[in-house]
């Protein structure tokens, strides 16, 4: 008996042993296969997509060897150290052309996939769900992604966010989508999409989310037109008119041969005369503006002797008829494209999207920039207005936007710096100590960040975006909250705004984190007080190079400029004061209209500086 269970036990060892072996060369075999797929993934989307600022050379190489090496891929994300399949796939902002990279779908656990601000085009794959069966994420923003959105996303059960905004989809929002059950994220902004608008059953979508889609309704949206009885009114409408027609030219005919000649054709006279009148007063009628219309016709005419005025065909001519393929920016108001001149100089046009809510922006923006000129202000060279076109043209500013050098992914050649930074906070705190206290209007911007700083070839930064500024008058201010500034009196918690926003930069520019992660872990848990974490928050390129001082009294303007209570915050002359006092040292020239000479000088002889005097003309 003993032997038999003895027996017995032994087959079940090796029955055991020999499962254990077989299935762990199963799972050696399987892992094989799932790490060559994702090579074969990631290949094809480097073969397939253009690459102009080599972000795949210096990160994707395939020469190399070992379990997982694809994990350290720039935009890769795999899902641990010990399980090398690809889970994630963020491409973001890296100048990326081309169409949908084929070959997705080897990419077998792919749950996320950011291709957003690149310059990608062509349609959305039909059968999608196919190829991105466990996708959570997807992200194709901001492309130039055109067609109609496939029904099949649909079938991607899983998506929790699916952003196709800034792209140049047309026709239907598939209503299918309405039926993912975990979707919480969902925009298709500013693209050229009509009809219906799908009934979410779970994620709180709002009007943000459809904005600039002329032809949506529904949902958070005006609600559509019932066209079943518009039919009904037309044909009723239709009939009445028909009838009462016929009737008219039954009378007529009977009236024809019963009145005298001579009578008949003398009230057809009359008749003719009468509807001649009515004509020319509709005529005239529909050519006079609205009094909305007239002030923007009234402002339009007066800015013309300050900017020209272009027509669209010459705009249409100079980018090729507005070529995707010049596409140097999107923004909330329009298309920014990069056009050339038969002189061979470049401008920037951006074209606005067909919306009567950016009437007020446009104007804004044109009266602004249209007026003022200073060397910080991005200058606006000409404007056009045409049926229902509204395009801004500006100087073209050939080393794009602040925010782009500072948050490049892992590409040397755009790397600022130190000197080139300060210049560039020094000019920015220029420009805003200018707006706050020295221009006529008294303007506060509400929106600076360091993707409205704009940088010429030279480097000197210039403000954008003027869309939503303020102008602040003294009889409105509400007098239990006054400071006084300069010879007028302005709203603290406006003009402030501004001095915060300059706060953010400024730190941006000295740690290159995200303006986000500064909003949200420094200054709400107040991390800049502390420093152990001011030296992590740092740019390490940037330490070891003997600019810790300069670094440190940043900083602190940055701290006082970010104080949550705006009684606290210094004013923007104060701010470019102290900001320049650190420049000086790279020869960066003060302006004694801004500040009075008496402070600026002492400024300078506290750090043993030379003074340069600025003598550029501004208005």
């Amino acid at each position: 008996m003993n032997a038999c269970i003895q027996m017995a036990l032994k087959n079940i060892i090796i029955i055991f042993l020999f499962s254990t072996f077989f299935w762990s060369l199963l799972g050696v075999f399987t892992l094989s296969n799932g790490g060559d797929s994702d090579i074969s993934c990631l290949k094809s989307i480097k073969e397939s997509l253009e690459d102009p600022f080599n972000r795949f050379k210096s990160s994707w190489n395939f020469d190399k060897v070992g379990e997982g090496f694809y994990c350290g891929f720039t935009g890769v994300q795999c899902w641990n150290s010990g399980e090398s399949k690809v889970l994630y796939i963020r491409l973001y902002n890296m100048g990326l052309k081309g169409q949908f990279p084929p070959g997705i779908e080897n990419c077998k656990y792919l749950q996320g996939l950011e291709l957003s601000f690149n310059k990608l085009s062509g349609a959305i794959p039909s059968d999608i769900s196919t190829r991105l069966p466990y996708v959570t994420v997807l992200d194709l923003s901001r492309n130039n992604f055109s067609g109609e959105i496939p029904t099949d996303i649909a079938n991607c059960v899983y998506l929790n966010s699916l952003k196709l905004d800034h792209n140049r989809m047309t026709g239907q929002i598939p209503q299918q989508l309405g039926q993912l059950a975990r979707i919480k994220t969902f925009t298709v902004a500013n693209n050229f999409l009509s009809g219906p608008v799908p009934n979410f059953a779970i994620a709180s979508v709002t009007k943000e989310s459809y904005v600039n889609n002329n032809g949506l309704c529904g949902g958070p949206l005006e609600p559509c037109k019932e066209l079943g009885r518009k039919s009904d009114e037309t044909f009723k409408s239709g009939f009445i008119v028909g009838y009462a027609v016929s009737a008219v030219s039954v009378v007529t005919i009977f009236m024809s041969y019963c009145v005298p000649w001579e009578q008949m054709k003398k009230r057809k006279r009359m008749t003719l005369k009468k509807n001649n009148k009515r004509k020319e007063a509709h005529k005239v009628t529909k050519l006079l503006p609205s009094k909305l219309q007239w002030k923007s016709y009234k402002q339009i005419s007066t800015l013309e002797r300050w900017v020209t005025r272009m027509t669209f065909a010459e705009l249409n001519k100079a980018t090729d008829n507005f070529n995707s393929d010049n596409i140097i920016g999107l923004g909330k108001m329009g298309t920014v494209y990069k056009a050339t001149l038969p002189n061979g100089l470049f401008l920037a046009v951006k074209r606005l999207y067909d919306s009567q809510q950016l009437e007020k922006q446009f104007m804004c923006e044109l009266t602004i920039l249209g007026r003022l000129r200073h060397y910080h202000l991005l200058p606006l060279l000409g404007f056009c207005v045409e049926r229902k076109e509204k395009i801004l043209v500006y100087k073209y500013m050939s080393n794009g936007n602040l925010y782009d050098w500072l948050h490049s992914l892992e590409d040397d050649s755009m790397k600022l710096e130190w000197p080139l930074r300060v210049r560039i906070a020094v000019g920015l705190a220029r420009g805003l100590a200018w707006l706050h206290h020295k221009c006529k209007i008294r303007i506060v911007h509400l929106n600076i960040c360091s993707k409205c700083i704009l940088l010429d070839q030279n480097f000197e930064p210039q403000i954008s975006n003027f869309e939503g500024v303020t102008s602040i008058n003294s009889k409105n201010v509400d007098h239990s909250r006054r400071s006084s500034i300069n010879n007028g009196i302005w709203d603290l918690e406006y003009v402030t705004k501004d001095v915060y926003d300059f706060g953010i930069v400024l730190l941006e520019l000295i740690t290159r984190w995200e303006p986000s992660q500064i909003s949200d872990a420094c200054i709400s848990s107040n991390l800049l007080a502390s420093s152990s974490c001011l030296y992590e928050m740092i740019d390490k390129s940037l330490i070891g190079n003997e600019y810790d001082e300069e670094i440190i009294r940043l900083i602190k303007i940055a701290y006082d400029c970010v104080q949550p209570f705006p009684h606290q915050r210094p004013t923007m002359v104060e701010v470019y004061q102290k900001t320049w006092a650190v420049g000086v040292r790279y020869g960066i020239a003060y302006d004694f209209r801004i500040v009075r000479r008496p402070q600026i000088a002492a400024a300078a002889a506290s750090t043993g500086d030379e003074i340069i005097e600025i003598e550029t003309a501004e208005t």
